[in-house]
C-alpha cells in the first residue's frame, strides 16, 4: 500500500510539472495558480520520498527496493540512510531536492512574476527529465511478486554514520546549482530584465557552494 502511495504521488507530481511546461500561448495560468500547482507538485514528491522512508522504517519487504537494501535487524539509523544508499532511492532524493529548491525560490524571490515563472518552468523541466527517468528505468516503488519475510541487508561498506549526512549534504550542493542554472537561462530568455536576478543568482550560488564544500569535506573524512 505504501509503495502504491509513493508511486502515485511521484506520477501526480510529474503530471503537474508537465502542465507547468505548457506554453502560455496555449494555456494561460495566473501567477497564483501557477504557484499553487508548483507547490502541490513539490508536496507530492516529498510525500513520495517520505513514503519510501516509511517503507524502510517498517521493513516493508513487499517493496523490492527495501528487500534489496535493508534488513529487519538493522538499527533505525541504517534503515533510514539505506533509502539513499542505493541508486533508485538516491535519484528520488535528487528530484525531491530539485522541487524543494524551486519551492524556496518561489517563497523568497522578489523578482517580477514573469521572470519567476520562467525560472520555475526551467526548474520543472529539469525535474521532469529526472522524474521520467525514475518512473521508467529506476522505480524505487516496484513490488515483489512473492511474499518475503526478510531483506538482503545494506551494503556493509555503507554502514557508517557518515552516510547519514554526507550524501544529502552533497546533493544539496549539486542540486542547488540546478536553480543557478535555471536563473541563468531565464535571464537569457527575458527581455528588459532588471539586475536583481544577479543578486539572486549570487545568493543561491553561495548557498549551493557551501553545501557542496561541506559535502565534499565530509566525504573525504569518510573515505580516509
Amino acid at each position: 500500500m505504501i509503495s502504491l502511495t509513493g508511486f502515485s504521488s511521484l506520477c501526480l507530481s510529474t503530471i503537474l510539472s508537465l502542465i507547468l511546461l505548457i506554453p502560455n500561448s496555449i494555456l494561460t495560468i495566473k501567477i497564483k495558480y501557477f504557484m499553487f500547482i508548483f507547490k502541490t507538485s513539490t508536496l507530492l514528491i516529498c510525500i513520495a520520498f517520505l513514503s519510501l522512508i516509511f517503507a524502510y522504517i517498517t521493513s516493508d519487504f513487499s517493496n523490492f527496493n527495501v528487500f534489496q537494501n535493508s534488513h529487519s535487524d538493522k538499527p533505525l539509523i541504517y534503515k533510514i540512510t539505506a533509502v539513499w544508499g542505493n541508486h533508485e532511492g538516491s535519484i528520488l532524493l535528487w528530484i525531491c531536492m530539485i522541487s524543494i529548491y524551486g519551492f524556496f525560490y518561489s517563497l523568497t524571490s522578489k523578482s517580477k512574476d514573469n521572470f519567476k515563472i520562467i525560472v520555475l518552468k526551467i526548474q520543472s523541466a529539469l525535474f521532469l527529465i529526472f522524474a521520467l527517468f525514475v518512473i521508467f528505468t529506476s522505480n524505487p516503488f516496484l513490488v515483489n511478486s512473492v511474499h518475503l519475510e526478510e531483506g538482503l541487508g545494506l551494503n556493509p561498506i555503507l554502514q557508517d554514520p557518515a552516510l547519514v549526512i554526507h550524501p544529502p549534504m552533497l546533493y544539496l550542493g549539486y542540486v542547488g546549482f540546478s536553480l543557478v542554472f535555471s536563473l541563468a537561462i531565464a535571464s537569457l530568455l527575458t527581455t528588459n530584465l532588471e539586475t536583481y536576478w544577479i543578486m539572486e543568482i549570487r545568493k543561491w550560488s553561495i548557498i549551493s557552494w557551501a553545501f557542496l564544500t561541506a559535502g565534499i569535506a565530509l566525504g573525504s573524512y569518510w573515505a580516509y
